[in-house]
């Protein structure tokens, strides 16, 4: 009977947090910007291309440096983002990897974020949010196939059996304190618990297809959901130079994740996928009374996790064990340009611009990353915040991420020939923040 009551009880928890991911929009970030991140979390911050490092907007700056939070106003944000990521690869001369340009489905996401800072006194706060960290999906059809497929096999499809892709999908919940130590200078704090969902079909498994290349055949495609929970820490500092110049940084710690155990044989380490560690460091220079120019620059670890950083090139070591393959994802930096322009006291405007470098995929992992088809460079971001009332703010903002490429080889284990990623990507949001107490004065 305790048995019983246990596994109830185990299934009302993981129903709980599949309705929190819906809430909360896990099940949005279809596909992230920069690698498997979103390029920001916020509203504002998004219209910035994720600057503001030193220039905290509102509560959701929890993720980018808590520290900043000891000069935003009690509030509450709430927004719903629309992602639409659309993805395809190419190949030629494959074996196991369908020859043409097949194009991926699913292309439109809703990803709401919720984030509430309240001051504490004139020179602490505290803050709370939960947003969708970021992902993967890719969904390609059980098309007939051009090429031929091993006897036994389905087929259909990109990988010979049939609807093929996978869905990560992860979802923070972060408590941040933040404290001034002087007049200008702030430190904060926040711990992040984690959680993520993930799923990959149409690989090959039980030692068919792909899968004949993993030390755990059985659980290494087509095993349904499976989830994992962890948790790290970001820490951050804001330095109010002059009235005009500031100066922040954090860092977020890899999010130690337990093991996606029915997926032990397609990740390195049986099943274990951390999610990677992050830092950020920007200025913020406030050149005239109406504009505020921002400049930051994000580095991502990819290579820190080994199911993500490893080289995908199967050198004889199977998948799913601790020398086993990877996705070949390389650590990538950002510069993000921002700018925001006070056009009047109900209403800023904000534009933003980021570039990112290397490739996250290098031309060796095409193969592999037809899945999971990183290869954003760059991204053209806007928006705008207008004060209804004191107490309410109407906040917008918008995306636009050119078409990424990256082409190589396909290794000869993997049926030779040359495959070619393909991704580019747009987002609408629309958010509301209420401002307590007495509310604010202007838009900002």
């Amino acid at each position: 009977m305790t048995t019983n009551r246990s596994r109830a009880g185990f299934t009302a928890i993981k129903k709980g947090i599949a309705a929190l991911l819906c809430l909360t929009g896990l099940a949005g970030a279809a596909h992230a910007t920069e690698g498997m991140f979103q390029h920001a979390y916020g509203l504002r911050h998004k219209a910035l291309a994720g600057a503001g490092a030193a220039s905290i907007e509102d509560a959701t700056g929890i993720s980018i440096n808590p520290a900043g939070l000891v000069d935003v106003d009690s509030q509450f944000n709430m927004g719903l983002s629309v992602f639409m990521p659309f993805r395809q690869y190419t190949a030629s001369g494959t074996a196991m990897i369908d020859v043409g340009t097949h194009k991926s489905t699913g292309n439109v996401w809703p990803a709401p974020t919720l984030a509430y800072v309240r001051k504490l006194d004139d020179h602490s706060a505290f803050a709370f949010s939960i947003f969708g960290n970021g992902g993967m999906n890719t969904t390609y059809k059980a098309f007939a196939r051009t090429n031929g497929c091993p006897p036994g096999t389905p087929g259909t499809g990109a990988f010979c059996f049939g609807k093929a892709g996978v869905d990560l999908m992860q979802m923070f919940i972060s408590a941040g304190y933040a404290r001034k130590l002087s007049d200008n200078f702030s430190i904060g704090i926040a711990p992040i618990l984690a959680i993520q969902r993930f799923k990959a079909y149409g690989l090959g498994n039980g030692g068919a297809g792909f899968s004949g290349m993993s030390a755990y055949p059985g659980n290494f495609s087509g095993v349904g959901y499976d989830w994992s929970a962890g948790g790290g820490v970001r820490v951050g500092f804001l330095w109010h130079i002059t009235d005009t110049f500031s100066f922040g940084a954090s860092y977020q710690t890899k999010m130690w994740m337990s093991k996606l155990d029915k997926y032990r044989g397609l990740f390195a380490e049986q099943g274990n996928l951390d999610i990677p560690a992050n830092m950020q460091i920007g200025v913020a220079w406030q050149a005239t009374d109406s504009l505020k120019l921002m400049l930051d620059y994000r580095r991502l670890f990819f290579d820190g996790v080994k199911a993500i950083g490893r080289s995908s090139v199967f050198a004889g070591t199977p998948f799913g064990s601790d020398g086993g393959p990877g996705f070949g994802w390389r650590d990538t930096s950002t510069i993000k340009i921002g700018l925001e322009y006070q056009l009047s006291n109900d209403l800023i405007l904000r534009a933003g611009y980021a570039h990112i470098w290397p490739n996250p995929v290098p031309s060796s992992d095409t193969a592999i990353n037809i899945i999971s088809p990183g290869v954003i460079r760059h991204e053209f971001t806007g928006g705008a915040t207008w004060r209804y009332n004191a107490h309410h703010d109407i906040d917008v903002a918008f995306m636009i991420a050119p078409k990424g490429k990256q082409e190589g080889a396909v290794p000869a284990i993997y049926g030779g020939g040359r495959s070619k990623l393909e991704m580019y990507q747009f987002e609408v949001a629309l958010g509301w923040t209420y401002n307590f107490g007495a509310g604010s004065t202007r838009a900002r």
